[in-house]
């Protein structure tokens, strides 16, 4: 079909890294964007991954921080995201 860039989901429930490497050994032209199960603690796993494009993670911005307007919390996470990102050269 040409797809290039395919979101996986949920990432660690359906074996996370090693399956996401055994998904790309045959499908060399395939990257992936991990979704479900990715947060701060292995993120960095995900993105030191040739095969990974991005990550994706709902612990950037959780739900029960936006209902209480707490966005100098939600920017502080994102804040550790980049800086994970930057961190892993991506």
């Amino acid at each position: 079909m040409g797809l290039k860039y395919l979101k996986f989901f949920p990432a660690e429930a359906f074996g996370g890294i090693k399956t996401i490497k055994a998904l790309s050994a045959p499908y060399t032209t395939v990257k992936f964007m991990p979704t479900g199960g990715i947060n701060p603690t292995n993120v960095a796993d995900y993105l030191n991954c040739k095969a990974v494009f991005a990550c994706g993670g709902s612990w950037m911005v959780p739900a029960d921080k936006i209902a209480e307007g707490k966005f100098d919390e939600i920017e502080n996470i994102t804040r550790k995201a980049v800086e994970i990102l930057k961190e892993n050269n991506r």
